[in-house]
């Protein structure tokens, strides 16, 4: 476990190195960001703590096709992160996932919609974030992630074992993604798929009129119909909250 939290430290590690390349960068986005939230129809601050109001469990026992009343709301609220799931009961589905190099279990699954990183930006920002990285993002994502994990090395936070395992695995999720662009959702979606703590991940990542939010829908092992729900529920929000 302390292994695959190293890794998601070492991953937003990178992640900021890959997407904050200069403080002048950064000062253009702000500026681009604050004319984005004064045209945009609503901003993300609206929502803060109360993501329900933007993902309703009325939507979500509409695209699940489950009741309301069995449904379980999970909020969690982490310094800029934020996140809304609601969740059914645990079903018969498993999927299996690499808990270890080579060691594979098969995971109970429980039926769930999320939402979350509900966020003001720009298009061009957007796109910047959500794109297929070529293969010089590639080798300087992992410069970074290594230079990260040699760090914890060195202050004694990981053994040179557990720096090894988590090298091996943050390298697997950078090979895994994959970003594909998806036609009249919003005015930008992309699907972003990832290699995450040994399972494969899907989100739908959604731009519209300067608001940005995340979309995970895991309600059956068909990966299809979860994206079309994932759609579905994205259009839900979209037409009932944001036009």
């Amino acid at each position: 476990m302390k292994t695959k939290i190293i890794m998601s430290i070492a991953l937003l590690g990178f992640l900021f190195s890959c997407q904050s390349d200069s403080e002048n960068h950064e000062k253009s986005v702000a500026n681009d960001v604050s004319d984005a939230i004064a045209m945009a129809g609503k901003t993300a601050e609206e929502f803060e703590g109360k993501l329900d109001e933007l993902l309703t469990i009325e939507m979500a026992s509409k695209a699940s096709c489950f009741d309301r009343e069995s449904a379980k709301k999970d909020y969690t609220k982490a310094g800029s992160f934020e996140s809304l799931k609601y969740v059914w009961k645990k079903t018969n589905r498993t999927r299996r996932i690499e808990f270890m190099k080579g060691n594979f279990i098969d995971a109970p699954v429980e039926d769930r919609i999320e939402l979350s990183w509900v966020k003001n930006t720009t298009l061009d920002e957007f796109k910047r974030n959500y794109h297929a990285l070529t293969k010089q993002e590639l080798a300087n994502a992992e410069a970074a992630m290594n230079e990260k994990l040699r760090e914890m090395q060195t202050n004694g936070k990981t053994t040179k074992s557990q720096t090894e395992a988590a090298a091996s695995m943050a390298k697997a999720s950078l090979k895994g993604n994959k970003v594909t662009v998806v036609s009249n959702v919003g005015d930008y979606s992309v699907f972003v798929e990832s290699y995450m703590l040994g399972a494969e991940l899907k989100d739908l990542k959604v731009f519209y009129k300067g608001l940005s939010f995340t979309i995970n829908v895991d309600l059956s092992n068909d990966q299809d119909f979860n994206d079309k729900k994932a759609i579905e529920v994205t259009r839900m929000i979209i037409d009932e909250k944001l036009k």
